[in-house]
This record gives structure tokens, sequence and C-alpha cells, in this order.
């Protein structure tokens, strides 16, 4: 931890390699804990000290760790292409964690449970959605990490294949890597697709493909995407 105004550090904690995934501050009775998910460990630590208050080893290989663990009903979830998924349970003041199922696959191909890469999932009454190593969109039962169901629609099945989930009221609008924007419903029952409008076209060659990566931004009713070369705006006022 740094002093935002001079730039000294104040503590050190953990001796992990670090991966892609930024730390988040989750906060109960009024304490606040550092949820820090690195290659090697996810851990809760104390932002004014670097204590840590508790942490799983889990090691994700290649450093990815990539995605931003997901607070939901005083859980944490997170998913590595790698390593599967892993769900803990926060204790009362969240300074106290313990482990509530950990899932894994053979290999890349074959998996269990969520293997993600870049996309965060959503997790919606007690149901987690992702997107799987190959592009595989998924439900899980919260409480086993039990696949519900399955969908190759929504992106392409490709290695590392990406969906940025946004929460909009009752819909998900999903931004895919081919450059698509989706408005859907999520549910146990299944995927169902309101609408999709292709935005920008994919510019940046990954694994023989051209790909979209980058999260879209939405402001005043616009949403905001770009490849490497384009910046592109859309109005969504229209919509209902």
């Amino acid at each position: 931890a740094f002093n935002k105004d001079t730039g000294k550090e104040i503590w050190r904690s953990l001796d992990d390699r670090a991966g892609y995934s930024a730390p988040i501050i989750i906060e109960k009775n009024g304490i606040r804990v550092v949820v820090n998910w690195t290659e090697h460990s996810l851990s809760g630590l104390d932002p004014e000290t670097g204590e840590i208050y508790w942490r799983f080893p889990w090691t994700t290989g290649s450093g990815m760790s990539i995605a931003t663990p997901v607070l939901y009903d005083d859980h944490i979830f997170v998913s590595a292409f790698y390593s599967g998924s892993l769900l803990v349970k926060l204790g009362d003041d969240y300074t106290s964690a313990e482990k509530v199922w950990q899932r894994s696959g053979e290999s890349e191909r074959e998996t269990d449970a969520l293997h993600c890469v870049m996309n965060t999932p959503v997790i919606l009454d007690d149901f987690i959605y992702g997107v799987d190593s190959y592009g595989e969109l998924r439900c899980l039962e919260l409480s086993t990490g039990d696949r519900v169901w399955e969908d190759l629609t929504a992106v392409n099945p490709d290695r590392w294949a990406n969906i940025h989930f946004i929460r909009q009221s009752d819909k998900i609008w999903m931004f895919n890597e081919h450059g698509e924007l989706l408005i859907t419903e999520l549910s146990p029952e299944g995927f169902k697709e309101i609408s999709r409008a292709k935005l920008i076209e994919p510019t940046r060659k990954q694994l023989g493909r051209g790909v979209t990566w980058s999260h879209p931004a939405f402001a005043n009713r616009h949403v905001f995407i770009r490849n490497d070369e384009r910046l592109v705006c859309a109005d969504l006022s229209l919509l209902p």
C-alpha cells in the first residue's frame, strides 16, 4: 500500500507473484477488508496494516488470475482458465473465511464448473453465470458449482473466448469479442437473447482470429467501445 499524496510505501504483504486482477475493498460492520487475488492465492488483508486476515493457497498458472473477485451474499467467487473455480464464505465481519467448494477439470478442454479467462462472472439469485475456457456460456448453482446449462451462441467457441457482462436492471448486457453488444436475460431456465448488434470490427489478432477484449463504458444512455484502431460511441436512448 502507498500514500496517495507522496507515493511512499506504507506496508507490504504477501510473497505471491501478482496476477492481473485488481484488489477490491469490501466492508461489513464497519470493518474494511482488501480482497487480493494473485497467481498463488486468494486473501483478505487489513487495508491499514497489510495484516493477513485469511488466505487460501491456489495457483492459477501463468499469472492468469485476471477477472475481478465477485462479492455476493457474504461469499467471494473467483475463476481462472487453468485452475477452475473457488467459492469462499466470509465470516461475520469479513476478517475470517472458509472454503465452500473448489472445482477444476482435467484439462483446459475438459473443464468443470467454470474456467474463466478475462470475463468477470455475474451472480444472480444464487446462480453463477460466466464464460468457460472455449466460449461456453454456463450457469452454475452457487452452493455446489454444479452446471445447470451451457450455451454456445453468445460467443464463438474459441480458446480464450470472452464476454464482458454488465447488469442493467433485470437485463444482462453482454459485449463479446466479436464487437457485438447483446441484451439478454439469464436465469436457471436458460439464456434468452433479446437483441444483438455489431458495433465494431475486431482488429487485434489473437490465436488466429480478430478479437475485441476491451471493456465497454456506459454513460448518459450511450456506450463507448474500442478496438486498437477506433473508438465508437453508440446511442442507446431509443431502447426501452
